[in-house]
């Protein structure tokens, strides 16, 4: 019985220095603030508009060349170009803003690693979903936005996702009284310059 309790023993303390190495190296591989706090007041909220105005910046200054592709209906067509207005280009991602005002009881906020997700706690908000994706660095990696808007003239729902220095995506998906629904989406691959 003696040796049995002790194998139990050191089976059971292997199992939590597993455990624990295995979270130290979660903990350490992401090192987003997010990761260790939930925001509480709306200074703590990632500013979507902050970001995008600091992206639209950064991209207006470097120029680069965009693989941009358009398919509405099925319809595709896709052309390699310089975008002339970054503000323009990347408006829908900036109007998706829930930092000002925000307002705990509207939104849900999971932090866990290296992932913050805002989740709409009532159907009608338009931004139903907010994910922010950071790397070890803290330096965002890649967002998703959910958004819907309905009303008595039409719904509406869009994807978004932005993947920083590679691709950005709207899906769009629109269904207007009277009108047959329609579908878009864009997609702008930045083409790495040559060097």
């Amino acid at each position: 019985m003696y040796w049995y309790q002790n194998n139990n023993l050191l089976k059971n303390s292997s199992r939590a220095l597993s455990l624990f190495l295995g979270s130290a190296l979660l903990f350490w591989s992401c090192g987003s603030p997010s990761a260790t706090k939930s925001p509480q007041k709306s200074s703590d909220i990632f500013s979507v508009d902050s970001f995008f105005t600091a992206e639209v910046n950064r991209l207006q200054q470097l120029n680069p060349s965009v693989l941009k592709s358009v398919n509405k209906d099925g319809e595709k067509e896709q052309k390699e170009l310089k975008i002339s207005n970054w503000k323009n280009e990347l408006s829908a991602f900036q109007a998706a803003d829930i930092s000002k005002n925000f307002d705990p009881s509207l939104y849900g906020v999971k932090a866990i690693d290296c992932v913050t997700e805002f989740t709409a706690k009532k159907k009608d908000l338009q931004i139903q979903k907010l994910r922010i994706e950071f790397d070890r660095n803290e330096k965002v990696k890649h967002i998703h936005i959910d958004k819907k808007i309905a009303n008595t003239l039409y719904d509406s729902q869009e994807k978004l996702d932005y993947y920083s220095d590679s691709l950005y995506r709207i899906i769009k998906l629109q269904d207007v009284q009277g009108l047959d629904a329609n579908q878009y989406e864009i997609v702008g691959k930045l083409i790495p310059s040559k060097k």
